[in-house]
């Protein structure tokens, strides 16, 4: 879903995809995006652990959580480790195009509402 709404958008390019948290950092450092989508639940590792080990490998990297759970805790966790953007799900479509925008210029955008 996430992969064919991006890839809508001309201006967005999308260079990787990953079953599960391990193989999106594995990915992410292969590949060296602009932005990383995660999903806050995925195998083996969570999208924040992967954050984590993103934020740290990659520093230039920005990285957008989406997410089921709009709980203000789970998007407190998200500003600490420096995540640029955090999407509900209910509200992805267009607000997921612009969270990747908003995180390729260094901005920080959350719709959780």
């Amino acid at each position: 879903m996430v992969r064919s709404l991006l890839e809508e958008y001309p201006h967005i390019e999308v260079c990787g995809e990953a079953a599960d948290g391990l193989q999106a950092i594995e990915e992410a450092q292969k590949l060296k995006p602009d932005v990383v989508v995660l999903n806050v639940t995925m195998p083996i590792m969570s999208g924040f652990q992967a954050a984590r080990v993103i934020k740290k490998r990659l520093p230039q990297a920005a990285i957008v959580i989406l997410s089921a759970n709009a709980d203000q805790g789970f998007v407190e966790e998200a500003r600490k480790i420096g995540v640029h953007a955090y999407v509900a799900k209910s509200k992805a479509g267009e607000a997921l195009v612009r969270a990747v925008e908003e995180a390729i210029k260094g901005e920080d955008f959350y719709l959780v509402e």
